[in-house]
């Protein structure tokens, strides 16, 4: 008998919530410093043109997705659905 299902179900019981919310947090934090360093391209000049186009080779191949995230509309409801307010 296989222990891999049972340690898959354990997984998820307990640690799948941390696991996405960490996930969540990385995916701000990126956005938030890319926001920061590549902000010129937006329209927001928060940062010195020589450091953004020194990164822009590395950072080159997630621009359209940084893209997408910058103007993608979101809702504080359901940034307040994910608080609990017991």
């Amino acid at each position: 008998m296989s222990l891999k299902p049972l340690k898959e179900f354990l997984f998820g019981l307990l640690f799948l919530d941390l696991y996405r919310e960490i996930g969540k947090i990385h995916r701000q934090t990126r956005l938030l410093v890319e926001f920061l360093v590549f902000g010129d391209f937006l329209g927001l000049p928060l940062l010195s043109t020589y450091y953004s186009l020194r990164l822009l080779p590395y950072v080159y191949p997630s621009l359209s997705e940084i893209r997408k995230e910058a103007v993608k509309e979101h809702d504080v409801f359901d940034l307040l659905g994910e608080h609990h307010v017991h």
